[in-house]
C-alpha cells in the first residue's frame, strides 16, 4: 500500500493516511502467483511468531483442506556435531512436516492452499490474491474459490486475475484496459451490457449463465 497522490483511501471508515504503515500492512495478507515457503516445519510457516495454539492452527488446516498434505513424512538430514559420527535422517508429519527450501516439495497449488491457510489463521481484514490461481489446475482453483466463499465471508478480498471464473463471485469487478479503468460494476450488470467485459467473455467462448450461477 502506498500513499495516494490524490484523494484518499478509506478502509472500514478509516483513512489509511491516519494510521502507520506497519499497522496497515499487519492487517493485509497477500498471496502471489507463485508463493514461496521458507525452510522449516509447516507450523513454522503458518505461525512463525508462535502466536496461536495447536488447536487454532489445526482448525485453519482443516478449513483449508490441507491436512492430507501433512500425512506423508518429509525427511530432513541432520548433521551430527561429532565429525566422527554420521548424520541422521529425521521424518516429520503433521505440524512437524518439513518444508524444503522455497517450499519446493509442494506443488504451486499446494503452496497456494498453505498460504491461504496462513491468511485464515492470521484473520487479516484484507486478502489480496495477485494472479493466485493463474498456474494451478481447475480443480485446485475451484477448491480455493470454495474456501474463499465459506471461510473469508467477513474479509475484503481483492482479486487480480485473468481467469474470469476466479472473479465472478466478487461483488464488484474493475475492468482495466490499457492501464485505465474501463468498467466498474457488479458482474451481472457488466454482462448485461455490451462493454469490454462482455466482449472478453465472448472472446473466451464462455457461457454467461454459468459465470453468474454462483452469485
Amino acid at each position: 500500500m502506498v500513499e495516494p497522490a490524490a484523494g484518499n483511501i478509506v478502509i472500514d471508515g478509516v483513512d489509511i493516511a491516519t494510521i502507520g504503515l506497519h499497522d496497515l500492512r499487519s492487517r493485509i495478507s497477500i498471496i502471489p502467483q507463485d508463493p514461496v515457503l521458507f525452510e522449516g516445519t509447516i507450523c513454522d510457516n503458518l505461525d512463525p511468531m508462535d502466536e496461536y495454539t495447536d488447536e487454532e492452527v489445526w482448525a485453519a488446516i482443516r478449513a483449508t483442506h490441507i491436512e492430507g498434505l501433512l500425512e506423508k513424512p518429509t525427511e530432513k538430514y541432520i548433521e551430527d556435531l561429532d565429525d566422527d559420527e554420521m548424520g541422521v535422517w529425521l521424518e516429520g508429519v503433521g505440524l512437524n512436516k518439513w518444508v524444503k527450501y522455497g517450499g519446493n516439495n509442494f506443488s504451486v497449488g499446494e503452496r497456494q492452499l498453505i498460504s491461504l491457510c496462513r491468511a485464515l489463521l492470521w484473520k487479516r481484514k484484507i486478502l489480496v490474491l495477485d494472479e493466485a490461481t493463474a498456474n494451478i489446475d481447475n480443480k485446485s482453483d475451484q477448491l480455493i474459490q470454495t474456501i474463499l466463499r465459506n471461510e473469508f465471508k467477513d474479509c475484503t478480498i481483492l482479486t487480480i486475475a485473468h481467469r474470469l471464473n476466479t472473479v465472478m463471485d466478487s461483488n464488484r469487478i474493475l475492468v482495466m484496459d490499457q492501464g485505465t479503468v474501463a468498467e466498474f460494476d457488479a458482474p451481472k450488470n457488466l454482462l448485461a451490457r455490451d462493454g469490454p467485459f462482455t466482449r472478453l467473455v465472448a472472446s473466451m467462448k464462455l457461457n454467461h449463465g454459468e459465470l453468474v450461477s454462483s452469485e
